[in-house]
Formats: structure tokens, sequence, C-alpha cells
């Protein structure tokens, strides 16, 4: 997981190609928000109400909050990116948003920009000149994306929740602390608030509760962790807070459906 200026925190991202075995039903993980543009075939991802199909070299945004499932028929290959907005302004913007958004490729230059996000996702010489770079074209890509949404969906039109900056610091307290245990309380009277309050609060605001948005952090950051070979399991535990590495490998299989260890072997071969 990476903090790009404090504005955007970049999940994961590659390049797939799948098959009509792809079969992926909504869990935990796909709460988050997604770009895709395919190189080859199509791609169907439905909700609860209706069923969106996407297309060779189209590019698009998907509200991962709202999805049921993604299949394909056939073939494909697409160019993927996850992310999660720190502010939670524009978080509930995006939430607002539809399933999925079509952006224009004239504006944003997304596949031009996947060598920079391959270095970031696995690199960890975070104070380089190319490092820090590469962060700043992606956090432009981002914030290029995020201002097309917003303008095709004016923000002020959307249902924001008069409570979200009530939450806030919270939730900037787990992006801070999240490799550190973090109890209900803590985050709770961070807010001014009694614990079942904010745990409502929360929930509402983001459409999961502090647990799922603590896990989806550590997670996130572990496939970050993941992609250096010379990283042990183990230190990678204990550097996101694990007792032991087992309830590591535990909590990580049965968020993404692999164990650590086939995801450094397979990384690329994955579309989390």
């Amino acid at each position: 997981m990476l903090y790009l200026n404090q504005t955007y925190e970049l999940l994961t991202g590659g390049y797939y190609s799948g098959n009509s075995s792809w079969n992926k039903k909504h869990t935990e993980i796909d709460n988050c928000f997604k770009v895709y543009q395919l190189t080859k075939g199509e791609v169907f991802v439905c909700d609860n109400d209706q069923t969106f199909n996407l297309q060779k070299n189209n590019l698009y945004f998907i509200n991962g909050n709202k999805l049921s499932n993604q299949y394909c028929n056939y073939s494909f290959s697409t160019h993927w990116l996850h992310f999660i907005p720190k502010s939670l302004t524009i978080y509930q913007g995006l939430l607002a948003l539809p399933t999925v958004v079509k952006l224009p490729t004239e504006k944003i230059n997304f596949l031009d920009l996947m060598p920079q996000l391959e270095k970031l996702l696995t690199s960890r010489a975070s104070s380089s000149w190319e490092y820090s770079l590469n962060i700043l074209h992606i956090q432009t890509l981002l914030q290029t994306i995020t201002l097309e949404l917003f303008t095709q969906y004016p923000i002020n039109q959307l249902s924001i929740s008069v409570e979200t900056q009530r939450i806030e610091p919270a939730m900037m307290y787990m992006n801070q602390y999240y490799k550190e245990p973090i109890k209900l309380e803590q985050l709770a009277s961070q807010c001014c608030m009694s614990p079942n309050y904010f745990h409502k609060i929360f929930r509402n605001t983001l459409n999961m509760t502090p647990a799922n948005y603590l896990t989806l952090l550590r997670m996130n950051a572990a496939l970050q962790l993941l992609t250096d070979k010379q990283q042990t399991i183990k230190n990678i535990a204990y550097e996101l807070g694990f007792t032991d590495d087992a309830h590591f490998c535990r909590s990580f299989k049965k968020y993404y459906g692999i164990s650590p260890g086939e995801y450094q072997k397979k990384r690329k071969d994955i579309l989390i």
C-alpha cells in the first residue's frame, strides 16, 4: 500500500489475462475503487440490478462497493488498478457514483503509466528520485480520473452524509497506525463518540465496518510487501502487526483465497 501525497492509497494493480474460468463474486476485497482498461476481449460486471459489458480499448471506473460479480465468457486481457482516497469527502463522492463509468481515453493516458505503476508496486526504495517521480505520476493519474468522474457526476449533486467529517480522525488514525493493534474504543475516542455510535456512523459512511477497513489496509499492504522476494513470510507478518506468520497466512488466504506463498509465485497471473 502506497500513500500518494496524503491524497490516495494505491492498493494494487497490474496486467492480467483470463478466460471463461474467471468468475469472481463480490468479496470484502472488492470494497475499493477500480480502474480497468481492456486490451483484448470483453468482461461482464454486475451489480444487484444490471450487467455492464466492458469492451476492448475502453477505460472504465468501477465502484467495487456495488459489485455482485464479474465474469468473462471467452478470454480477455486488462490493465488494472485499485485505489481508495484518503479524503472522506472524495471517498463518499466516489461511493455515490454508479457501478461503472466509462472514462475518456483521450484525456486519461492510463496505459502509458503502467510501467510506473509496476515499478511502484515492486520497489522498496521509497527515498529514490525515480520512486518519488513515479508516485507523482500515479497521483496525477488518480486526480485526473477523480476530476473527470466529478465532472460527469458533480459531487454537490451526490448524496453525501453530513456525518462524514466526524469520523475522519479515526480514518486518519487507521491509515497511520494500521500495523499496530487497534481497538474500537480507541477509534471512537478519536471522534468523541461512544463505540456503538461510532461503529454505526462509520459503517453508514464508508459502507464497511472499522474492522473491515483496517483489514483492507493490512491485506493490501501485504500485497506490496510480497512483491519483494527477499522478504520472508514471517518478516511480513510481524511488520503488519500479526503475532505469528500462521495467523497472517490464515488471514491472507481467507481474504484473497490464495496463500501468501502462492501469491508471491503467481502475482503477475492474478487479478485480485
